[in-house]
């Protein structure tokens, strides 16, 4: 007796007990991982909404600075002074008084440094408070700056150059974010002077102390290229700059923004939450320590105990059921299958049950039933290749006596000078002996040639002349392959019988061996007889009408197809064409084969 573990009811009993033991432990991972994502996304939604506040903060007075830069760079008489410089002092304290106005009335004044207005005349007008002024030669320190010229000619309002020592400090110990925008001529689009905007650092500082409360996490600010690490009030360079904007954090991570990118590091147990600003390539990120939302495992380990009783419990009653189920139903089609390997095929329709096993049951049958039909098949096949070789057998004459007398007559038709008969009984009686020969089915091409030029000649004298042959052998080596005994002569007779004779006058047969594109050997057999409709073509070829020869017994042209498919395959065998009162062309189509010829010829011996 087989061992528990090995039969079907153990297998199904353990099986059922181990998925038992996997799926609960299964619900038990799912209920931590969904209490963990929820601890997780609040965390996250949380920051997101800390640094969104941040963000506005720092937006709005970015756009105030921005509309300060565009007053500058749409003034009238700012305009003017960078096109014409300043006439008379008068002028120029015009043009300090509107910028100072402006700058008092700015909402985020006091977090510019310093506001400049120059002319390419050099010369300048700025507001700077006193803590911050410093040199005087003002355009020699602007055109030192690396980043001026693309400052000045980007497009966008854009931070490239990041934080920088204040260019007008002679100490240089104070960063600043420079703005730097183009004055245009009042006439055309050329650059006639320029705005110079200090941005304090404390503009970001403010807006994170305010509303972001360090408890160990890291805020970074970027400026186009450049990450800085918020540390103790102030922005410190850093070169480490995790990809911050490439968005990966997609396994189940929810953000309360479309545009917010949530970057996850699982090895080192980080996430990165980053808010865009409205300036171009300026963004705010802050790192969190994901280590924080590990809890207490203590009451999912309970839960997961409990669970995995339950449903072990639950898988063992299961398993009861299932081994009932599955049991007989086994034993069913292990019967069936053995009355099959005894030989009875029938069709046993108890195992087709309505549901799986039913399933196999039909397809044990259908196995059955495709087997039995099978054997029947080859069977068929068997009886109807052997009946074919039969009746090979039975239409060849046994010429010896024929053979002798013919010989007879044609010494007395030499001897009489009677040189027809001569050569008519010459060419039966190499026909007979060709026959009498051998009982091979399988002949070079050359001597079904020779046996079919003795059958025209005989058909030659018969028609007074009027049939004549043409044979068209595009290579000589062709003659060496082989082809089935008895496969032309049917041909060749039909098409003298049924389509030369018919048309009442002399005809032409022609015979075209040639190596086609496939590699094939093919044979098209030409008459310009009386032609056939397709329904005749149809019918020589499916043995609906007799076309058996008048020299070969059981040989005709359905006879020559069907022996060539049994041997060869269903892609090799006979096709015909014609058109009525034209032409019939049958094309015989074998494979490329050579053949030996027995020892007696000397014709393909290689």
């Amino acid at each position: 007796m087989r061992p528990l573990i090995r039969t079907i009811k153990g297998k199904i009993i353990i099986s059922t007990l181990l998925f038992s033991f996997i799926l609960s432990s299964f619900i038990a991972g799912i209920s931590y991982r969904v209490y963990h994502d929820y601890m997780r996304n609040n965390l996250i939604q949380s920051s997101e909404l800390s640094l969104q506040v941040i963000a506005d903060t720092i937006n709005n007075d970015l756009k105030n600075i921005f509309s300060l830069a565009e007053w500058c760079q749409a003034n009238s008489t700012i305009g003017e002074f960078s096109l014409y410089g300043s006439r008379t002092a008068k002028q120029k304290i015009t043009v300090y008084e509107y910028l100072n106005e402006q700058y008092n009335t700015n909402d985020s004044s006091e977090y510019i440094q310093r506001v400049l207005v120059a002319s390419n005349r050099k010369e300048f007008v700025q507001i700077v408070l006193i803590r911050h002024s410093g040199v005087t030669d003002v355009f020699d320190v602007v055109d030192n700056l690396d980043y001026f010229e693309a400052a000045l000619k980007s497009k966008p309002y854009t931070f490239d150059m990041g934080f920088v020592y204040d260019p007008f400090k002679i100490r240089n110990e104070l960063t600043v974010l420079p703005l730097i925008r183009p004055i245009y001529s009042l006439y055309d689009s050329t650059i006639s002077g320029w705005v110079f905007i200090c941005i304090s650092p404390s503009l970001f500082s403010d807006a994170i102390d305010m509303y972001h409360h360090s408890n160990g996490e890291s805020l970074y600010l970027t400026l186009s290229k450049n990450t800085y690490l918020y540390r103790d009030g102030a922005f410190v360079p850093t070169d480490y700059r995790p990809e911050f904007f490439e968005q990966n954090g997609n396994d189940n991570i929810s953000a309360l923004y479309d545009d917010t990118l949530i970057n996850t590091r699982y090895e080192q147990n980080t996430f990165y939450v980053t808010r865009p600003l409205n300036t171009a390539g300026c963004y705010i990120t802050l790192e969190i320590n994901a280590m924080e939302l590990v809890s207490q495992t203590k009451f999912f380990v309970a839960i997961l105990i409990i669970i995995c009783l339950i449903i072990v419990l639950a898988g063992f009653l299961m398993s009861l059921f299932l081994n009932k189920m599955v049991n007989t139903p086994v034993i069913k089609l292990k019967g069936t299958m053995t009355k099959i390997a005894n030989g009875d095929f029938s069709r046993d329709i108890t195992i087709e049950w309505d549901n799986e096993f039913g399933e196999i049951g039909k397809g044990i049958n259908k196995l059955a039933e495709s087997i039995n039909n099978l054997m029947h098949s080859r069977l068929e096949m068997e009886k109807q290749k052997r009946d074919y070789e039969y009746q090979m057998l039975q239409s060849q004459i046994n010429p010896h006596f024929l053979y002798n007398t013919l010989m007879s007559i044609k010494w007395m038709a030499t001897i009489q000078n009677v040189p027809g008969i001569a050569e008519m009984t010459t060419a039966l009686s190499r026909l007979l002996k060709n026959i009498s020969k051998g009982t091979r089915q399988f002949v070079p091409l050359s001597e079904e040639l020779s046996l079919l030029m003795d059958y025209y000649t005989i058909m030659k004298y018969r028609y007074g002349g009027a049939i004549t042959i043409d044979i068209k052998i595009d290579n000589e080596e062709l003659l060496c392959c082989g082809i089935l005994r008895f496969t032309l002569q049917p041909i060749v007779e039909n098409a003298i019988f049924h389509g030369i004779e018919p048309k009442g006058s002399a005809g032409t047969i022609r015979i075209h061996i040639f190596r086609n594109s496939s590699d094939d050997l093919q044979i098209d057999i030409t008459d310009d007889g009386i032609g056939m409709d397709g329904e005749m073509i149809k019918s020589l070829l499916s043995e609906k009408v007799s076309s058996e020869s008048s020299f070969f017994k059981k040989i005709g042209i359905s006879n020559v197809h069907n022996r060539i498919q049994l041997e060869f395959g269903d892609n090799y065998g006979l096709s015909i064409r014609s058109k009525t009162g034209s032409f019939t062309t049958v094309t015989i189509l074998l494979p490329d084969k050579p053949c030996r010829a027995e020892p007696a010829s000397d014709t393909c011996i290689k």
